[in-house]
């Protein structure tokens, strides 16, 4: 049995109000809504940033997903790939941010049990770091190893506790698990000094991470803030009084710079699909 979707008879009126319910037409007061949380800066004890990152006070509109800032007790912090890290510094001039463990800030043991791994698309290494691997609960140490360093660990459930450093992103082997972590080059040597590498995992590593810096260059140049569109996940310009998805803000009686055209996607069969279009009311 189908039933009537409205008792009442539609009328014109009707449907232009129903029509409004379900569609949603960004205007410029949402992008300048952006553009005032984009221009706020994320500020925390001696941490201070913008694009491409975002977090406490700064919408995910702001930044790449994978860069979000927490703010604990006035102290930086975020996670990459389930590791909590903690913000030591941040260089937006190069692109650099260097962080430090937070398992790994109080000692060697016990570790949280998930490598250092960053993602490729957004970040990359930086020159003079190499990875070491620490790995927990073994009946002993092989002989030879690559880096001397013998520990102990006790881990719940685990009868062995020995451990040991080995140079290189490896696995625990016949042992319980293991951890591998950047470490700048100039701080190993030949004979390790416990006490040493734990300060050494304390100062943290570097990474860079991966944006379009020339696009957001030319909307700050343009009086205009960085964030990211969330459908094409690419650098896009927030203005004030102005539609989103722009990659210059415009001049007063000038027309911005549109962003890049999204070709038509290809069908399985071959056949060209349709590309939806809005128009922005201002």
């Amino acid at each position: 049995m189908n039933y009537p979707v409205f008792s009442l008879s539609p009328s014109p009126s009707l449907f232009v109000i129903v029509l409004l319910l379900f569609v949603q037409v960004p205007s410029s007061v949402s992008n300048s809504a952006l553009f005032n949380d984009c221009s706020n800066k994320f500020v925390c004890g001696n941490i201070s940033a913008d694009f491409p990152f975002w977090g406490t006070g700064r919408p995910p509109a702001c930044g790449i997903p994978e860069l979000e800032l927490k703010c604990e007790t006035n102290i930086a912090k975020m996670n990459i790939n389930q590791v909590a890290y903690r913000v030591l510094d941040i260089n937006q001039d190069d692109g650099i941010l260097r962080i430090a463990r937070e398992d790994l800030l109080v000692g060697l043991c016990p570790p949280q049990f998930v490598n250092s791994t960053f993602n490729p698309k957004v970040f990359e290494s930086v020159e003079g770091y190499t990875n070491l691997t620490f790995i927990y609960g073994c009946m002993a140490a092989p002989t030879p190893i690559l880096v001397p360093g013998l520990f102990t660990c006790k881990i719940n459930a685990v009868n062995y506790q020995s451990g040991y450093i080995q140079a290189g992103a490896t696995g625990p082997g016949d042992c319980y698990g293991s951890v591998f972590v950047p470490i700048s080059i100039t701080d190993l040597s030949p004979v390790v000094i416990m006490p040493d590498l734990e300060q050494s995992l304390k100062e943290g590593f570097e990474v860079r991470w991966k944006v379009d810096g020339e696009a957001c260059r030319e909307c700050n140049s343009s009086s205009g803030v960085c964030g990211i569109d969330s459908v094409t996940n690419q650098t896009t310009c927030y203005c004030l009084n102005q539609s989103s998805g722009s990659r210059t803000c415009a001049l007063p009686g000038s027309t911005p710079n549109a962003a890049p055209a999204i070709p038509a996607p290809e069908l399985e069969d071959g056949r060209k699909g349709y590309l939806s279009c809005y128009v922005t009311v201002t």
